[in-house]
């Protein structure tokens, strides 16, 4: 079955109630992600940001993803967790395993790592790191990668590589247990980044280990038509930035896995017969909540009966 997982908000302001920052940001992130496994999601992810800039002069901190998902791993027992995704030229590669390492000790075998190369230049200056070269950036997803598998121990995590430019699709292919891409790409987007994963040349280790693949799809459930029409306006009146202003109901709703229960779960069963194992769901935005309810929707929808997918070597998988 394709399983669902929830991208946990955790940024300034990024809560159905006004005015969430700081401690009380952290604490009401960690109340989510135990409310997400009491609905029965199968996973949370955290994203590895040090801020996002939503408009101009509006920038919006975060907790610390892996202090996070140790506090997460602490006080839950069932749902999977990691990172979407850890920037791996951040952090001295030696460092970040050591963090993964620690929370690994505490989640077990429910943790995931998403690896990406970086692209803000600002974080990195933020972080007194320099900004690398894209190739020397593709490199460090790698040698990071090797170091988790060396390092971690017999339960190493699985680790997803995010992204859908030709060189980090090649890194996917020769070296991680599975592959993200997000946000809401149509299934044409998502062809065309298999087939360019599919060309890249597979290590000999890919020919043997199955790679999993994500999506990361914005998702408004209502439970009808007037119900979703209700929720879109108060969406509108939440997203931080105006990032929906001049965009139509309908053009919003031919996005991502928005709609009435039947709808969504069509689309997830639409996206299974795709080969798509997962799908991070961002709840009216990417790391973010405008409505609570929505957790307990996406549960029931997550629960009716689907398609199945099995994923295949990478060698023998097709592109469409």
């Amino acid at each position: 079955m394709i399983t669902i997982g929830l991208a946990l908000p955790h940024y300034d302001g990024f809560f159905p109630t006004p005015g969430v920052t700081g401690a009380h940001r952290t604490r009401k992130a960690l109340a989510y992600a135990q409310r997400a496994e009491q609905a029965g999601l199968h996973q949370v992810w955290v994203s590895d940001h040090l801020w996002l800039d939503v408009a101009t002069q509006d920038r919006r901190r975060s907790p610390d993803c892996w202090t996070l998902l140790a506090a997460i791993a602490a006080t839950t027992r069932r749902i999977r967790l990691g990172s979407l995704v850890t920037p791996a030229p951040l952090r001295e590669p030696e460092l970040l395993v050591h963090q993964i390492a620690t929370v690994a000790d505490l989640a077990g075998e429910r943790l995931d790592i998403g690896l990406g190369a970086g692209w803000n230049a600002a974080e990195f200056a933020a972080a007194g790191r320099q900004f690398p070269a894209t190739a020397d950036r593709l490199a460090s997803v790698e040698r990071t990668t090797a170091l988790i598998r060396t390092e971690v121990g017999p339960m190493a995590p699985r680790v997803w590589v995010g992204g859908k430019r030709s060189g980090i699709l090649g890194v996917a292919a020769r070296i991680a247990d599975g592959w993200n891409l997000a946000w809401n790409p149509t299934s044409d987007d998502y062809r065309r980044c298999l087939a360019r994963l599919n060309a890249a040349q597979p290590s000999a280790w890919r020919s043997t280990v199955p790679l999993l693949r994500s999506i990361g799809l914005t998702t408004v459930i209502g439970t009808d038509e007037a119900d979703l029409h209700q929720r879109w306006t108060r969406l509108r009146r939440w997203v931080p930035g105006g990032h929906l202003d001049g965009l139509s109901f309908d053009a919003w709703r031919s996005q991502g896995l928005i709609g009435t229960p039947d709808e969504v779960h069509n689309r997830l069963t639409a996206w299974a017969s795709l080969g798509v194992d997962h799908i991070v769901c961002a709840l009216g935005m990417p790391f973010g909540l405008f409505d609570d309810e929505q957790i307990d929707l996406l549960a029931a929808a997550a629960c009716r009966p689907g398609a199945t997918t099995t994923a295949k070597p990478l060698s023998q998988e097709a592109t469409t």
